[in-house]
C-alpha cells in the first residue's frame, strides 16, 4: 500500500509542473494579446487633396497611372503575372536585372497586403503623376504601414514608373 501511495504522489508531482506550464502559456498569451492589441485613438485625420478642379482628361490620366501602380505591385509579388520590369522607364529598368532584384533592392521580402494613395500631383503638362501612398506590408507575421512615393510618366500614350520614393512635390 505504501508503494502505491508513493507512485500516486510521484505521478501527481510530475503532473503539477505541466499544469503550471499550461497556466503560464495561457497567461503569456493573454498578456501578448493585451499588449499588442490595436487601439483606435481617434477618427482618421487623413485628408485627400481637392479633386473638384480636375478635368475629365486629368482624372483619366491619374486613374491610368494608378492602374500601373496596381499592376506593378501585383507583378512584383508574382500574383499578377507578366514582367514587372516592363512597367519601368528604361533608365530605371536598367538598374534591375529582374523582378527578384527589383523587389530585393527596392521593397524587401515582405508580403504586400495593400496600397492606399493619400496624395498626388500632376505636372509636366499632364504627362507626369506623382503619388504618395501607404504600403501595407506583412513582415514575418507583423503588419506594417510604410509611406512611399512613386512618379509615373506618360510617353507615347503609355504610363511607366520613372522614380521611386521622391517625396518632394514640385
Amino acid at each position: 500500500m505504501r508503494k502505491v501511495l508513493l507512485v500516486i504522489s510521484s505521478l501527481a508531482g510530475a503532473a503539477l509542473p505541466s499544469w503550471q506550464a499550461v497556466a503560464q502559456d495561457a497567461i503569456g498569451k493573454a498578456f501578448e494579446e493585451t499588449l499588442f492589441r490595436e487601439e483606435t485613438i481617434s477618427a482618421s485625420v487623413r485628408e485627400h487633396p481637392d479633386v473638384s478642379d480636375l478635368s475629365k482628361a486629368e482624372m483619366n490620366r491619374v486613374l491610368q497611372a494608378r492602374d500601373v501602380v496596381s499592376r506593378f505591385f501585383r507583378r512584383l509579388t508574382d500574383a499578377g503575372g507578366g514582367n514587372v520590369i516592363e512597367l519601368l522607364e528604361a533608365p530605371l529598368a536598367s538598374q534591375y536585372k529582374d523582378r527578384n532584384a527589383l523587389r530585393r533592392e527596392r521593397f524587401g521580402a515582405e508580403s504586400y497586403l495593400s496600397f492606399e494613395i493619400f496624395d498626388f500631383r500632376i505636372s509636366g503638362d499632364g504627362n507626369e503623376v506623382k503619388f504618395r501612398y501607404f504600403l501595407g506590408e506583412n513582415d514575418k507575421g507583423r503588419a506594417m504601414l510604410r509611406q512611399r512615393a512613386v512618379t509615373l510618366r506618360n510617353a507615347g500614350g503609355r504610363w511607366l514608373i520613372a522614380e521611386f520614393d521622391n517625396f518632394e512635390f514640385d
